[in-house]
């Protein structure tokens, strides 16, 4: 009896490195498909970001807040920020790939992070996203052609709600101001 239990686990147990893979790669795809809408695309991005990362955390059994997705987002810093403004380029040779490897890198570095039990120093995980970066571009041909890439990780329409002071919508809040500026630029 008790072989057959360990073996029933051992069947259906989740393997969960696969499963944040599949989920990174997921989100990723996802990204070729949102990222190309003229300015809500970058946004939708971002959201499909903290989906995944929201995912992510399930699956190790950790709750995260949306606030704090948002600050891991902005603790990615100056690389993340500039890759991510752009995507704001209409200029879909530059979306997609920009937007897939950014995805990929960011679900990357939200798992390493996780697996790591969140630490609050992020400085380790820039080697771990530029690399991840560089993987997510070498894997664009597999990205574009997933059949998953149409289904949504979760509500991409909704808003994310963070406290007003808190340090996470800080990032956000410049991010957004950047992101304007950009766009009255233009």
């Amino acid at each position: 009896m008790t072989e057959r239990l360990d073996e029933h686990k051992m069947k259906y147990a989740v393997d969960t490195d696969k499963e944040a893979e599949d989920i990174c790669r997921w989100a990723a795809a996802r990204a070729g498909v949102i990222v190309v809408a003229p300015v809500v695309g970058t946004m939708t991005l971002m959201a499909n970001e903290v989906y995944m990362i929201i995912r992510l955390a399930k699956l190790r059994g950790i709750k995260l807040s949306e606030s704090a997705v948002l600050g891991l987002l902005g603790s990615l810093g100056g690389a993340f920020v500039g890759q991510t403004l752009a995507t704001l380029i209409p200029f879909a040779p530059v979306q997609i790939p920009v937007g897939m490897s950014v995805t990929y890198a960011v679900g990357k570095v939200a798992n390493a992070w996780l697996e790591a039990g969140c630490p609050e120093d992020l400085s380790a995980f820039k080697t771990t996203y530029e690399e991840a970066r560089i993987e997510g571009i070498k894997m664009l041909g597999e990205l574009k052609n997933m059949a998953c890439k149409d289904k949504p990780l979760g509500d991409e329409s909704r808003r994310f709600e963070v406290d007003d002071d808190s340090p996470a919508n800080k990032k956000v809040d410049d991010l957004l101001r950047k992101v304007k500026g950009v766009l009255k630029k233009d």
